[in-house]
């Protein structure tokens, strides 16, 4: 690619990151209720997965604080869809798309401050499940940033193709939050599968919040086999939801 080019692309991008950013700063409500909400349900479950739910040998910390983890940055799957969704609200949708910046570059643009917003929202669930309740933040290493990292644009790019085809508010709400919820309950993030019905068990890989609560689990007691398969499978969801959003910004 020419420098020429390059550098329009890169401040198309950043001309899109900053709006954006404005945006998630003038409305913070809901990121920093869910972000409150986690420390308070970490401490409520944390009890009940240390008498019932822990794996021997594992502290009930270890599956607490990924699992909320996990079900907090998937209920905020309506913050990066109302990024798009709002773009019709507004009726500049149509000025977007046939605008000088690619699908990609808009995607590029919305998906960036999210995915730190994301960041900060795990990072300070697990700093506290650290201080308050020995969670070994240390034990994961670089492995526990890194997975963050791709969850938190796996969560991104599913939040992004559902802002790009949902055509109103309701449709929006009503896909992230049952999507959300059903993701969470099958995924054993909130309920560990153990004490849950056998068939929950099953169907479990097929979220993507099993394979960031079995990664993080992973991350920090050093199970390496488990962390690469976690990682590959989040990374090829992150892909194909950035595929699916590309796509519906073209049509």
């Amino acid at each position: 690619m020419r420098p020429e080019l390059t550098s329009t692309t890169a401040r198309r991008t950043w001309v899109m990151t900053r709006h954006t950013l404005v945006l998630l700063v003038r409305d913070p409500g809901t990121p920093l209720a869910y972000t409150v909400m986690s420390l308070v349900l970490l401490t409520v479950l944390h009890p009940v997965y240390d008498r019932l739910a822990a794996t021997p040998g594992t502290p009930g910390i270890v599956q607490a604080a990924p699992g909320i983890a996990v079900m907090f940055t998937l209920l905020a799957l309506d913050v990066a869809g109302q990024l798009l969704l709002s773009e019709r609200t507004w009726h500049t949708w149509d000025r977007l798309r046939s605008g000088p910046a690619s699908p990609t570059t808009i995607l590029a643009g919305k998906a960036a401050p999210l995915i730190t917003l994301f960041l900060i929202q795990q990072a300070i669930l697990f700093l506290f499940a650290t201080a308050a309740f020995n969670f070994p933040l240390a034990a994961g290493t670089w492995r526990l940033p890194l997975l963050a990292l791709l969850w938190a644009a796996c969560v991104t790019s599913c939040g992004l193709a559902l802002g790009v085809h949902a055509r109103t508010q309701g449709q929006l709400a009503a896909a992230s939050d049952i999507g959300a919820l059903t993701i969470t309950c099958l995924s054993g993030c909130l309920v560990p599968l153990t004490v849950l019905p056998h068939w929950v068990s099953t169907v479990a890989p097929a979220t993507p919040g099993y394979w960031a609560l079995h990664g993080f689990q992973a991350a920090v007691t050093d199970n390496t086999r488990a962390y690469a398969h976690s990682t590959a499978v989040i990374a090829a969801i992150t892909a194909a939801a950035l595929l699916v959003s590309t796509r519906g910004i073209r049509r």
